[in-house]
Parts: structure tokens; sequence; C-alpha cells
């Protein structure tokens, strides 16, 4: 996949095609997750434990965005990966952080809206340190999936 273009798996229209689409994911993916850091980081009201959550989701899409989608678009229009095998590597290992950071962080938002409905009456609360180590947690998860395929 290295070496000349892959125009035997689809015809070149499809991958430019595919590449038009990726293209509309950049252009909405970064402004939405970039405006998301900016006005949690602007707004003093908005820096709650949930809100650390959302804001590692925000995170996770613009690693996706950069390092995954921008990736992807030269690769569909070139018609194969042209920036080497250890390019791949990177970009999978990117790629793969982004999607399990995402991935992760919803679980621990399910995990917690499991708690607030489940158990109303409890005495828990969602504090900075729950939310920390849901944080940790999903990064700890997402480099577990995604560092192997590198050594």
């Amino acid at each position: 996949p290295f070496e000349y273009p892959q125009y035997y798996l689809a015809d070149p229209w499809f991958f430019r095609l595919l590449a038009f689409y990726i293209f509309s994911l950049v252009i909405t993916g970064f402004p939405i997750n970039f405006l998301t850091l900016l006005v949690t980081a602007q707004n003093k009201k908005l820096r709650q434990p949930l809100n650390f959550i959302l804001v590692n989701l925000a995170v996770a899409g613009l690693i996706m965005v950069i390092f995954g989608f921008t990736v992807t678009i030269f690769s569909c229009v070139n018609g194969y990966f042209a920036l080497g095998p250890l390019s791949c590597a990177i970009e999978g290992f990117m790629a793969t952080i982004g999607g399990q950071v995402s991935l992760w962080s919803l679980v621990v938002l399910a995990v917690e809206r499991y708690i607030v409905v489940c158990k109303p009456m409890g005495s828990f609360k969602f504090t900075a340190t729950h939310a920390g180590v849901g944080c940790a947690f999903t990064w700890i998860m997402a480099l577990a999936c995604a560092a192997p395929p590198l050594f």
C-alpha cells in the first residue's frame, strides 16, 4: 500500500468522493471541537467536573481530525498511503488514541449518568477527583490499545 495507487480496490472517483466526505468531517469537526475547548477555557462556570470529560472528548476529536482525517484525505487523493511505513504507524497510533479516548470518555459519561439515574438518593457526588480519574482512565486504556503496534 506504500508504492502505487490501489485503484484495483475501487475506482479513482470513489477515492476522491471519500476524500471529499472526510474533508467535510474536518471542516465541521475542527471548529466544533476547538470552540468547545475555547468556550470552556474562557468561562469559569463551565469548569465543572462533568465537563472535564466533555473537554477530554473534544481533545480526542481534535486528535482524530488533525492526525487521522487529514492524513486519510491525503491518502485518498493519492490513491495510496504515500507517506511511508513509519508515518503509517504514527497515523495509526494517533487515530487509535483519538478513537479510544472518545470511546472511553463516553463510557465514563455513561457510568456517571447510570449512577445519577439509578441511584438518585445515594450520597455519590461526581467530583473533580472522579473526573480526573475518569480522564486518566480513558488515556491509559487508549494507550494500552494504541501503543503495542509501535513496538
